[in-house]
């Protein structure tokens, strides 16, 4: 059985992998590309180009998340699974960046959809921030960002993969198992508050604000 370091590297040994596969795939798209750092999240617009290359690349990673499942599945003893961002939580995550917590949109949008394919890993033991940081920075340095995601009842680890200002993040929530029931529920929570959101705009359009 793998400790969770060694679980935890071949993980994302292989997210980099195929992360750097599909971002070059991502490239001879013939689609409107953009410099996420510099286009901002008060610039998308529903069935505008920025849009458009978004729901491109999720339709990418839709064919492809099957195969990369399966890999995860059997890289090591740890859970390990892997989602691409629903189109609903996607606009709803536009939608809340446009508001005055995320200065109105004014926010690059590399750093508001940093998550429309993500990995998460439970892990056996319980490993604090600090360690798997430490971990991270020494046998992982091609990692993008490694930040301590908790807050309330959500306890987490997010490590962040990106090629160039061109190619959409990649994330892995790494987890505790004693951790899980909790973040299971705040992961509820935010699901009910978009869902609640889609039924109440189901009209669409919302994006044009």
């Amino acid at each position: 059985m793998d400790s969770d370091y060694e679980a935890l590297k071949k993980v994302i040994d292989y997210i980099q992998s195929k992360y750097e596969e599909i971002a070059l795939q991502w490239k001879d798209y013939k689609v409107s590309k953009f410099n996420l750092k510099q286009k901002r999240v008060s610039d998308i617009t529903i069935g505008q180009d920025i849009y458009m290359s978004i729901v491109a690349y999720t339709q990418l990673l839709n064919k492809l998340s099957a195969d990369i499942s399966v890999d995860l599945s059997s890289i090591c003893s740890q859970r390990v699974t892997a989602r691409v961002k629903a189109p609903n939580s996607i606009e709803y995550k536009i939608q809340s960046y446009k508001g005055p917590k995320h200065e109105n949109g004014e926010i690059p949008i590399n750093k508001c959809l940093n998550d429309l394919f993500g990995v998460r890993i439970i892990l056996n033991s319980q490993l604090t921030f600090q360690s798997i940081k430490e971990f991270v920075l020494d046998k992982c340095p091609y990692v993008n960002k490694c930040i301590d995601s908790s807050k309330g009842e959500y306890k987490a680890t997010h490590i962040y993969f990106k090629l160039d200002n061109y190619s959409f993040p990649w994330e892995l929530q790494v987890w505790n198992q004693c951790d899980e029931n909790a973040n299971m529920f705040s992961h509820r929570k935010y699901k009910q508050e978009y869902t609640l959101w889609e039924k109440e705009n189901k009209e669409g359009g919302i994006l044009n604000d």
